[in-house]
């Protein structure tokens, strides 16, 4: 293999890496998103159980079971804001981000050398250079390549079904939030429907 073909091979791995790092950082500033608003909208319905008692509307429910429903919102409010802490979406997003970056530099630089050239010593400095950037720094998970492959076309031949799937995979994991928040809706509707 000629030198020219090993750095065309290291830029193209340099741009999947980065465009998989901008994938993974949307994909935790939703998780994020989603996860305070989880947590704002629990927080409403604790707000507004109570409400239903002082201004003494009509709830198809008993004392108890009200009280217990109350309890269950603020742990899973406990719940996800640890879980939210603990992951810290945002920081790891502005990291990843930072990541994705400093590898487009370095793609650059790169492809700089596919047009002039570069010496062995030069390719070893490079190929050291990208290893650093990714040890440094958290890798993106696989849906994050899945969606690379996808929105690279020039690189991969990604078929309809498999964009579809790609799709529904990057979704279903934020469906705990959605089952949460509809769950909580649902509940408050049947406590204040009419019967």
């Amino acid at each position: 293999m000629q030198k020219e073909n090993h750095v065309e091979e290291l830029y193209d791995r340099v741009q999947k890496t980065a465009c998989s790092r901008f994938f993974a950082h949307d994909r935790l500033k939703k998780h994020h998103a989603a996860s305070l608003w989880t947590i704002a909208i629990f927080s409403v319905g604790l707000i507004v159980i109570p409400l239903i008692a002082t201004f003494d509307l009509h709830a198809r429910f008993s004392e108890n079971y009200i009280s217990f429903i109350q309890v269950l919102l603020a742990i899973v409010i406990l719940t996800i804001s640890i879980m939210l802490n603990m992951s810290n979406f945002a920081v790891r997003a502005d990291r990843i981000h930072k990541c994705g970056m400093v590898l487009n530099a370095l793609a650059r630089k790169i492809h700089g050398k596919i047009e002039t050239g570069c010496n062995e010593g030069e390719y070893e400095a490079l190929v050291n250079e990208y290893s650093d950037i990714l040890q440094a720094y958290e890798n993106h998970s696989r849906i994050d390549y899945l969606f690379t492959k996808r929105h690279m076309t020039n690189y991969y031949n990604v078929r309809w079904y498999q964009s579809v799937y790609y799709e529904v995979v990057y979704w279903l994991q934020f469906s705990p939030y959605a089952i949460l928040i509809v769950f909580e809706g649902v509940w408050i509707y049947m406590l204040i429907k009419p019967t």
